[in-house]
């Protein structure tokens, strides 16, 4: 069960080996000088008519140990936002059950959308249809952090829990006048049967994902095998606009309102138990696309 590097990195890096009955299996301290490739790459997961998503350093760095994302201003009357793409290992890291957890300070303020979440990994996908985990969202609130589950497919969506507002799935931060000046660690365990949400080691939902019990929006798409299929991790700096395809009622950013918008992320660590849960990396997913590529080319 032990990883003897990541053990030593524990060590190295003052970290904590062993957590929720397992151990550290992948993690970004961000202590180098750059945005290390071989965990991370930018992929587009939003999108808007009225900005430029750039990955330029401006928006997307490494800074004194840490990421730090900005959402900018521009001088065009056409684009006047500018922001970098979603942060991802979606080529880089897939997983299937265990915990993760980032340390980070993010924007509590009225335009900010930062989030952080997982996706269905479409080289493993066994389902029909994708699945999208929300750690976390903040929808331009100054307290409360939402957590959400949805499927999509076949021109189908649904969301879990049906009926429900989400200040039910949220985390509210009871002292949120400096929460904008805050760290707090984000964490999401998940094996086969839950999917809970912790803020500060306090949970504060938690999702049924078993055949039985965790079925939702079977009117839309029916069941929750994508909540078993391997993810890869997201994290985002976005904004709600003029132009944005949805944003939440008065949440939309003015002309009063003062930019850049930044996010920061100290940590991310993952555990797992290497016994009954998975983690490929970057060899095993380009193996795996360049199979799929060549079994797509055989088709036809």
């Amino acid at each position: 069960m032990f990883n003897e590097e990541m053990r030593k990195d524990a060590v190295k890096y003052g970290i904590e080996y062993v957590k929720k009955g397992r151990v550290l299996v992948w993690h970004d301290e961000f202590d180098k000088d750059e945005i290390d490739t071989d965990k991370w790459i930018f992929w587009r997961t939003m999108g808007g008519v009225d900005r430029i998503y750039d990955n330029c350093k401006e928006n997307c760095r490494i800074e004194n140990g840490q990421v730090h994302m900005q959402a900018h201003r521009t001088d065009d009357p056409e684009k006047p936002f500018t922001l970098s793409e979603g942060f991802t290992t979606k080529y880089t890291m897939n997983w299937k059950y265990g915990y993760l957890e980032m340390r980070a300070k993010i924007p509590f303020r009225h335009g900010a959308w930062p989030s952080f979440w997982t996706q269905s990994s479409t080289v493993f996908q066994k389902t029909p249809w994708m699945c999208e985990t929300d750690i976390f969202e903040v929808f331009s609130s100054d307290r409360n952090a939402v957590a959400n589950l949805h499927k999509w497919g076949m021109g189908k969506h649904c969301m879990l829990p049906g009926g429900e507002g989400s200040l039910k799935r949220a985390h509210t931060f009871e002292k949120f006048e400096n929460l904008n000046d805050e760290y707090h660690v984000y964490g999401y365990e998940w094996d086969p049967e839950f999917m809970t949400f912790y803020v500060d080691g306090e949970e504060f939902a938690k999702f049924p994902i078993d055949p039985v019990n965790g079925n939702f929006g079977y009117e839309v798409i029916d069941g929750t095998s994508g909540f078993h299929d391997f993810q890869f991790i997201i994290v985002n700096d976005e904004i709600f606009t003029e132009k944005s395809g949805w944003a939440p009622d008065g949440s939309r950013i003015t002309a009063d309102d003062e930019l850049p918008i930044d996010y920061y992320i100290d940590w991310m660590r993952l555990y797992q138990n290497p016994e009954k849960e998975e983690i490929k990396l970057k060899p095993e997913i380009d193996e795996a696309l360049a199979a799929k590529k060549a079994a797509e080319e055989a088709e036809k």
